[in-house]
Parts: structure tokens; sequence; C-alpha cells
């Protein structure tokens, strides 16, 4: 089963039952995890999701964004200005935060400026939702920009940090390597190409520097190794008897030792 949908919204997508990189993500930490009902979105999510809008397809930006009130909200004057931004926005707009709101213009700005950035964006199409199987089980990935059908997928980060050690970093804490192995099978299996994954990260603070990042082949193979004991962890977990089921961290004792950076002296 391998299906290419063009006309799902993002909610829509996100309703489908299955397997995702973030599904991954929660598996990995145990099927209590991936069960549990999800979080609502952070402040730092939706922040990532606005820009993503402003670089994609800014024309529903505009349309889904408003700055709020750059007033002190306790004040009399930023109360009335918070209200009136309330009242004036349209059904649906979501207000921003005004320096989030800043920020993101900001940030726009540099890319615009950026020597390759705009390049990236001169053909593909947005956030196409790919769904096949692997191991019996229903997966899906939705890249954020997919370019000569799946010759490239673009995945447009924010961070922080976006120098080489700072986003190193980032892919090993957010698991992005996993991302970058799941999306690649996806798009390889729904159009038979061999996809580059290309990271194009922006920081969010400034001074906005945008650096442009490709996995080395190692990187590439520990993330498949990762995402493929994940979706295993899945099917096995489904293919036991119920009453076997434990959905936990593992009931028995582990041993366990401190990361690397705790200790004092590294031992060779």
């Amino acid at each position: 089963m391998v299906d290419i949908r063009r006309d799902l919204t993002n909610e829509e997508y996100h309703a489908k039952p299955d397997i995702s990189k973030s599904s991954l993500d929660q598996i990995h930490k145990s099927m209590d995890h991936f069960y549990a009902p999800r979080k609502p979105a952070t402040d730092k999510m939706r922040f990532g999701t606005a820009f993503h809008a402003l670089i994609l397809e800014p024309d529903n930006f505009d349309k889904d964004y408003i700055q709020g009130t750059g007033l002190d909200g306790r004040t009399a004057e930023g109360k009335k200005e918070k209200k009136e931004i309330e009242e004036g926005k349209k059904e649906g707009q979501e207000v921003l935060k005004f320096q989030d709101y800043e920020n993101l213009m900001r940030m726009k700005e540099k890319t615009e400026k950026h020597p390759r950035f705009k390049s990236y964006f001169e053909e593909g199409e947005p956030e196409v939702s790919i769904f096949w199987e692997m191991q019996g089980v229903g997966c899906k990935c939705r890249p954020d920009w997919m370019i000569g059908g799946g010759e490239y997928i673009i995945d447009l980060k924010t961070s922080n940090d976006a120098s080489e050690e700072g986003f190193a970093r980032s892919i090993a804490n957010f698991r992005y390597h996993v991302q970058d192995a799941w999306y690649s099978k996806g798009v390889q299996v729904a159009t038979r190409k061999s996809p580059t994954f290309v990271f194009l990260v922006v920081e969010n603070v400034l001074p906005f520097s945008i650096a442009i990042y490709v996995l080395d082949s190692r990187s590439k193979d520990e993330g498949w190794m990762v995402a493929d004991n994940d979706l295993r962890k899945y099917v096995n977990y489904q293919e036991m008897p119920e009453e076997d089921r434990y959905a936990g961290y593992s009931p028995d004792a582990v041993e366990i030792s401190l990361p690397r950076w705790g200790f004092k002296e590294i031992y060779h």
C-alpha cells in the first residue's frame, strides 16, 4: 500500500493513525509513551509552525497569523490594545507574541539575503503526505518541501544554535537522523527515487544566521537502524498476547551508567 496525498491539511494528516517519526520517538521511550495522550503544542512548537507557514506558504501565514501587542498587558493601554487585536482578528487567526512576530520577520529577511536559501524553493511542493507499509504496519511522513518528485527532501528547522557543533547536538537530542531515515524511506518507497535529505536551519535568536546541512552516511545508517528497531519494537508489542504485554520501561533492574560527560576523568 502506497499513497501520495496532496489534498490533506496538517490536521487531517496528524489524525491518521499510521506510524510517523514522532510516533517512533514515543515508542523509543516506551509503549506507555506511545499510547499516552499527546501534550498540547508548546510556544516553541507554535513558533516553528508559524515559521514553516511564513516560508513555505506565505499567503497562508498572512491569513492565519496576526501580531500581538507590544505594550505591557498589565497596563490600561496594553489591555486596551490587546482587546482591540482580539476583537479585530479573523476567525481562526492566531495571535503571535509581539516579539515572536518581529523575530519571524527578521528571520525571513535573513533567508531572502542568503545566497542559497531561496534556490531550494524555486520549484517543488510543500507538505506532501506520504503513506506506505512496512513490517505489516501503516507508516507516514510529510516532508516540508519536496523537489523533483522526490529527488530532494528539504527540512526546515529553527534553532538557537545553527553552528555545526550546536546543530549536531540537536540532531542527537531530537533524533533528526531518524527523521532523515524515515522520510527518505517513505519517499523512496512512494517514488522509487533515492532522495537527498537537506536540513535548512535558521536561528531563532540574534543574529538569525542560516546553515545548510546533509548527514554523512554513518549518521544516516545509524538513523535507519534506530528507526527500524523502534518499528520492530512496536510490531513485537502488537504480536504479543494481550496478557503478556507490558507497556512501561523494563520491569527488571537494569544496570545504568553516568553519561560520558558525568565523569570527572575520562577513562581510555
